[in-house]
C-alpha cells in the first residue's frame, strides 16, 4: 500500500496543468471541451445528411427543410463552441497540434454548409411559391432564369452543390472527431 508521502510525491511528478479561463473553459469544474464536442460529432453529420434527404425529398422538405436548418445551425454553434473550447483547454494541457488545426476548420466548413442550406432552403420556398401562384393563374411555363422554371434549376444546383459540401462536412467532423479520440485515448486503451 503506498504512502499518502508517496502518493504525493508521485503526483508532483505528473506534468501540472495550466491556467485556463475565459467563458469557454470550465463548467461546474468540468471543462466545456468534452461537454460540447459530443454534441458537434452528432447534430452537424446527423443534420446535414438530414438535409440532403429532404432536397431529394420534395414533400419531406416543405414540411421538414427549416428544422433541418435550424438543427444544422445548432451543429454548427457546438462546432465554434468546440473549437473555442478546445482552445481553452488546450491552455491548461498540452492538446495535439493536428486535432487542434483540424478542429479551427470545422466551424468554417459546418459554416458554410448552414449559408449553402439557408440559400436552398430560401429558393426552395420561393419556387413553391411561384409553383402555386403559377399553376393557378394558368401558366404554361417560360424558358430561362424566370419564374419557378428558373427557380427550380436554381434549386437543383443548389442542392447538388450543398449535397457536395455536406458530405464534405460530415466526412472531416469524422476527421476532427477521430483525431481528438486518438489523441485521448490512444495511449490510454
Amino acid at each position: 500500500m503506498a504512502t499518502p508521502i508517496a502518493l504525493a510525491s508521485l503526483v508532483a511528478q505528473l506534468p501540472q496543468p495550466r491556467e485556463g479561463g475565459g467563458l469557454f473553459d470550465l463548467v461546474g469544474g468540468l471543462p466545456v471541451h468534452p461537454l460540447v464536442v459530443h454534441v458537434a460529432v452528432v447534430v452537424l453529420p446527423l443534420a446535414a445528411v438530414a438535409l440532403v434527404v429532404i432536397m431529394a425529398l420534395p414533400r419531406v422538405h416543405t414540411l421538414l427543410r427549416w428544422g433541418v436548418i435550424a438543427a444544422l445551425a445548432v451543429g454548427t454553434l457546438a462546432a465554434w463552441i468546440a473549437s473555442e473550447s478546445g482552445e481553452s483547454l488546450a491552455e491548461r494541457v498540452v492538446e495535439p497540434e493536428l486535432h487542434q488545426e483540424l478542429g479551427e476548420n470545422l466551424p468554417i466548413i459546418a459554416g458554410i454548409t448552414l449559408a449553402l442550406g439557408v440559400i436552398w432552403g430560401v429558393i426552395s420556398q420561393l419556387a413553391a411559391r411561384s409553383s402555386g401562384a403559377t399553376s393557378s393563374s394558368g401558366w404554361s411555363g417560360s424558358s430561362g432564369w424566370s419564374g419557378s422554371r428558373g427557380l427550380f434549376w436554381a434549386r437543383i444546383a443548389v442542392s447538388v452543390v450543398t449535397a457536395g459540401m455536406v458530405v464534405y462536412s460530415v466526412w472531416y467532423t469524422i476527421l476532427v472527431g477521430h483525431s481528438g479520440a486518438v489523441a485521448t485515448w490512444l495511449t490510454r486503451v
